[in-house]
């Protein structure tokens, strides 16, 4: 089954889609979960393409954030092929952001709390095409409209030829990437939608947009990607239903996570990620996270302290002082925005004097009286146009959280030459929540113990307090898995005994060179197939991460997982194998052992 939309950009320079560029944030705002003690946990991503899906009632919506890094809107379109007329409507950025921010992976030893947001992207670019005349059939205009701060046209019919001859008649600067792709779609009853930036916005008033279509199948287009994409191109995608979401026509990877330098936050992550679905060939996803969509904070998406009737008497050169009281304005010398759509809005209604700095004359509109023209204002309008800009995509975000219980992010990485199918997904029942933040335990002790022992059960022994370094022999992906119609995906391929020997074999050298302890393998490997950091950790029991504030209570199954014979200090302060400790102690250690194992049932 095909794509039931892909994507067409023209420009000359990078063009991301679904990306999304957010500032820094303090270290108070990025602080509001787990991990915030400074040195821990702090967040795997910091660029990719972002979609967000949501489907019932016979349509798919799919809400897309643009982001352009050229400096010229004229050179800016983006072109949308549908399976059927489609409903167009402004999104919401914050939305996007707060999806992003509450589900982004967080790796590190459990000593405190952290989470972080981030954002970045990709997309398609080309030259722009002069066109040339056809005697082909013309496109039919369905609709000619506006969304937000964009100009679109809905087009039906005619060729490829024609179709780009209308857009670039029409202001839409376009090129046809891959002619052939969209003669196919025309053949297949697909109608087109076009973007371009209206007369008065800018680059930097990119917003998203929810394109809404009949349908039942999500779908990332990536065949159009593959023309001009770098290698292991960062793609995520966020899916709102019933149930975890799985790719149907692609594989899904669970990575082995012993892989990851847990005390450095996993900076190798993208490369495990990356080199992971390379052993499942390249077209795969693995999941970041999956639960309740109450993880997601709904703040940024409340409009309760927002009011447009507030617009509809007032004295224009006040309206800026209404934004500030409804927090979508801080103005000091300037002025800066608490919604993207602010400026484009202001702009509309009060345009500033051509020789002043318009966000120098929106944060003194009285300073200007003289200069500015006020006779566009209507309040009205305003009003009407707060709500479409503002209100509803937040209000429909909200409504979107709440209608829908369970959250899905799905990750992969990508290069051209696999991009030759477009992924598709399906909800599976009956799949395990994946949790984002997950936390590590480091286990010291005088008698050479040094174990980090990972959520889903495993125990690494360092040495030197350094990570191992592994060779080529230990796997990247843990588990490979196939989607089936009916049922729990299909095990592809399972690498939970290799990782585990390796694992092993790892402990028992680091414990023979450090001469603990007779036998000891610097901590418990697993059992096969459960352990070496290559399961859902909500399968195992893993770690449990400490309330904000607190300390960490370490892996569910408690106490020391260490499978070593206990040791004993010498009076020289040497670890000794301790045949002679005393029985007190040794039935202390026992005990402690005994008390774990029971936990781990």
């Amino acid at each position: 089954m095909r794509c039931p939309w892909i994507l067409a950009l023209s420009a000359s320079i990078p063009i991301a889609l679904g990306a999304i560029v957010l500032s820094a944030p303090s270290p108070a705002a990025a602080c509001g979960g787990t991990f915030c003690d400074g040195n821990n946990g702090t967040p795997v991503d910091q660029t990719g393409e972002t979609i967000v899906f949501a489907q019932g009632g016979g349509f798919v919506e799919a809400h897309v954030q643009i982001n352009y890094e050229g400096g010229d809107a004229n050179d800016f379109s983006w072109i949308v092929p549908v399976p059927a007329v489609p409903e167009i409507d402004v999104g919401s950025l914050a939305f996007i952001e707060s999806l992003r921010s509450a589900t982004v992976p967080s790796y590190g030893i459990v000593t405190g709390t952290s989470e972080c947001p981030s954002g970045s992207g990709i997309g398609f670019l080309s030259e722009p095409d002069g066109g040339g005349t056809s005697i082909d059939p013309d496109p039919e205009v369905i609709e000619l409209s506006t969304v937000g701060a964009f100009d679109f046209v809905v087009l039906q019919g005619g060729t490829a030829a024609t179709m780009m001859q209308w857009l670039d008649d029409n202001g839409y600067a376009p090129n046809p990437i891959a002619p052939e792709l969209f003669d196919q779609y025309i053949d297949e009853g697909h109608v087109f939608v076009a973007f371009k930036l209206n007369h008065l916005a800018g680059i930097e008033d990119l917003h998203p947009v929810v394109i809404r279509y009949p349908g039942s199948e999500p779908c990332i287009p990536l065949r159009l990607t593959a023309v001009a994409v770098e290698d292991n191109m960062d793609i995520r995608a966020f899916f709102l239903g019933e149930s975890r979401v799985m790719p149907t026509n692609y594989k899904h990877v669970r990575i082995n996570s012993t892989r990851l330098d847990w005390q450095q936050r996993a900076p190798e992550y993208g490369e495990v990620v990356a080199k992971a679905l390379d052993e499942a060939g390249g077209r795969a996803f693995m999941t970041e996270f999956a639960g309740s969509t109450d993880v997601v904070d709904t703040a940024p998406i409340d409009s309760t302290g927002l009011d447009d009737a507030a617009f509809l008497d007032i004295d224009p050169l006040t309206a800026v002082n209404v934004l500030v009281d409804q927090g979508l304005a801080f103005c000091t010398d300037s002025c800066v925005y608490g919604h993207e759509l602010v400026p484009l809005l202001l702009r509309e209604f009060l345009p500033p004097p051509a020789d002043v700095d318009a966000d120098t004359y929106y944060a003194c509109l009285s300073c200007y009286e003289e200069l500015g023209d006020t006779s566009a204002w209507d309040g009205a309008a305003f009003a009407e146009r707060y709500r479409e800009f503002i209100t509803e995509p937040m209000n429909h975000a909200d409504d979107l959280l709440i209608t829908w219980p369970y959250l899905t992010r799905l990750y992969s990485r990508m290069s051209g030459p696999e991009m030759k199918v477009d992924p598709m997904f399906a909800e599976v029942d009956g799949l395990p929540n994946i949790p984002n933040v997950l936390g590590a335990q480091r286990n010291t002790d005088a008698c050479c113990e040094d174990t980090v022992i990972l959520p889903d059960g495993a125990s690494v022994r360092l040495m030197g307090g350094s990570w191992p370094t592994w060779t080529d022999d230990m796997p990247y992906a843990a588990v490979i898995q196939q989607y089936q119609p009916a049922g729990p995906p299909a095990v592809e391929t399972d690498n939970l005994d290799a990782i585990n020997a390796l694992l092993a074999a790892h402990n028992q050298d680091v414990a023979e060179a450090l001469d603990c302890a007779e036998g000891s393998t610097g901590g418990d490997t697993g059992e096969p197939g459960t352990s070496g950091g290559a399961v859902d950790p909500t399968t195992t029991g893993g770690a449990t991460p400490p309330p904000p504030g607190g300390t960490s209570t370490g892996p569910a199954s408690g106490g020391s997982t260490s499978g070593a014979d206990p040791g004993q200090l010498d009076d020289d302060g040497a670890c000794r194998v301790g045949s002679d400790a005393p029985a007190g102690w040794m039935a202390m250690v026992f005990g402690m052992l005994l008390g774990a194992r029971r936990r781990r049932r």
